[in-house]
């Protein structure tokens, strides 16, 4: 049965890759990439078997904690990218609890993360080629530490199963995970920071953590290379205590998750019109409505907005840690260029239900406008809003014009752009209800590339108000200001219409090819 779930597991990966090109090109650079990575890590192992005992000992448990504390966070906060071996799809097959304990745990291991876990775990022994001892323990002790990190994690899903099926839940964790990620910058640099002051501390929160079940595991070799055996041989049996407890919790939480019903989330019974008593009775005001509900319920459209206020906390942590406060002039124009693109994946999340726009035979004009429409209601008042509040804090009001015919403009145009390309190209994109993290192999590089494209043609097309205002910024002459303004505003308006209309024929074109690209990224 090991073999058989191993199998599938890599069938289904392989399957992806045989789907697109661009998937197994992506898949290949992400390879190099994570071998770029393990090689450093593996340098720099070895590095540390010539530095001091305690050095080596240091990292070694404070890598290890955060590993294992990384294998813990993962499923809560993305659950949905993998769910090739879940629990709900396990549960209609007549799988002892046990048995499916000992597959779902050698699968684990012989996975992606479970390789590259395994293997830098197994690498740290290189950091004891001076200690005989400490060398033959070390890939014992890895072997326990990466069965650790996946039972842990397995324990942690199977233990909160029932939360995968609740929207909200997924949703909220949707968000949360955006965070670290848009403030991955400042928290680099506020870490950096932290290890520069509190670094005479580490090798102290490094004991703590070695008695712990977070950093036992990884402890060992580096007190049996300094002579602690009695504190070798009590983490040793805070490991595998912790490895035992963790199989006993993951067993139990199998068995009540193997019996318990699928629970489907049914979401909130909603009542009334909604958004659609908000737009006139049209064709654009249908579409426009129809795009409101989404932005308001799909947890994929709202994952685009949860970057935007995190764009001023990044701003003001940059202007504190490098003194400069140029980002703070950029919030609005940022978030212009952010929110300029949002337009490219609406078709591609509308999936398969794009068949009911073109069973009504709206018009592509109608469309496009719609939600361009929806979009601006909110998109233009943020914009606005981030361009003049951090000029007011920086007393910089006389700077309103230039920035906001910047940011107008180009969010204007990058609307007008977005509007033909998303009936152009058709963005890979995790289906409806799925986690939005869920998404096919290499659609990471799929969707850079039409993201960069779009934003190069937006970019080109806003040359006019770029120039004005970087004469305005050069020269200080508040002519060029306005001009930058009313340049923004009408140039952008008139290519939005543009690009709505050119978007709008081609839809009407394209609307059956792209149902059918759609059907087949759905498998349907």
């Amino acid at each position: 049965m090991v073999a058989h779930l191993l199998r599938l597991r890599w069938r289904v990966m392989l399957n992806g890759f045989t789907r697109s090109t661009w998937q197994l090109v992506a898949a290949i650079i992400g390879a190099l990439y994570g071998l770029g990575i393990l090689a450093f890590v593996v340098a720099g192992l070895v590095a540390l078997s010539f530095a001091p005992e305690g050095v080596a000992w240091t990292t070694a448990v404070l890598g290890g904690s955060v590993l294992v504390l990384g294998w813990v966070i993962v499923p809560l906060v993305l659950r949905g990218i993998d769910q090739t071996l879940s629990i709900e799809k396990l549960r209609s097959f007549p799988i002892p609890a046990g048995r499916l304990l000992v597959a779902l745990l050698i699968c684990g291991v012989l996975g992606i993360p479970g390789i590259v876990t395994a293997l830098a775990g197994v690498a740290t022994a290189l950091s004891w080629l001076r200690d005989p001892i400490a060398l033959v323990a070390a890939p014992f002790c890895a072997v326990v530490g990466v069965l650790t990190c996946v039972a842990a994690s397995r324990t942690v899903e199977s233990l909160t199963s029932s939360l995968g099926s609740k929207r909200r839940y997924r949703e909220l964790m949707g968000v949360l995970v955006f965070i670290p990620v848009i403030l991955a910058g400042p928290i680099l640099i506020a870490a950096g920071q932290g290890l520069a002051t509190f670094s005479a501390d580490l090798p102290t929160i490094a004991r703590t953590l070695s008695f712990t079940p977070l950093g036992a595991a990884w402890s060992i070799p580096g007190d049996l290379a300094a002579g602690r055996g009695l504190e070798a041989l009590a983490k040793a049996g805070i490991a595998l205590a912790t490895l035992a407890l963790l199989l006993l919790l993951w067993r139990r939480g199998l068995a009540s998750a193997l019996l318990a019903p699928p629970v489907a989330d049914t979401g909130s019974s909603a009542k009334g019109l909604g958004p659609f008593r908000w737009f006139p009775a049209t064709p654009t005001g249908a579409v426009a409505a129809r795009a409101a509900v989404y932005w308001l319920r799909d947890p994929r459209y709202g994952g685009s907005l949860i970057t935007v206020p995190l764009i001023p906390v990044m701003a003001v942590v940059l202007a504190i840690t490098t003194d400069s406060d140029w980002m703070l002039y950029a919030i609005g124009p940022a978030i212009a260029a952010l929110l300029m693109i949002t337009l490219t994946a609406e078709i591609s999340y509308d999936g398969t239900a794009f068949a009911a726009h073109l069973s009504t035979g709206v018009s592509g004009r109608a469309d496009r406008a719609g939600r361009v429409l929806t979009l601006s209601l909110f998109s233009v008042p943020l914009v606005v809003l981030a361009t003049v509040v951090p000029l007011i804090v920086l007393d910089r009001l006389d700077l309103v014009p230039v920035l906001l015919g910047l940011g107008l403009g180009i969010m204007l145009t990058g609307y007008g752009v977005s509007s033909v390309a998303s009936t152009r190209f058709l963005l890979p994109v995790p289906a409806a209800g799925e986690s939005p993290f869920k998404s096919p192999q290499g659609a990471t590089l799929t969707t850079a590339l039409i993201t960069y494209l779009v934003w190069i043609i937006a970019f080109a097309l806003a040359i006019p108000e770029i120039v004005l205002a970087i004469i305005a910024l050069v020269t200080g002459d508040m002519l060029f200001g306005w001009l930058t303004l009313a340049v923004g505003v009408v140039l952008g308006t008139v290519l939005l219409f543009v690009g709505i209309d050119r978007g709008g024929r081609s839809l009407d074109a394209r609307g059956p090819e792209l149902l059918s690209r759609l059907r087949r990224a759905n498998g349907a």
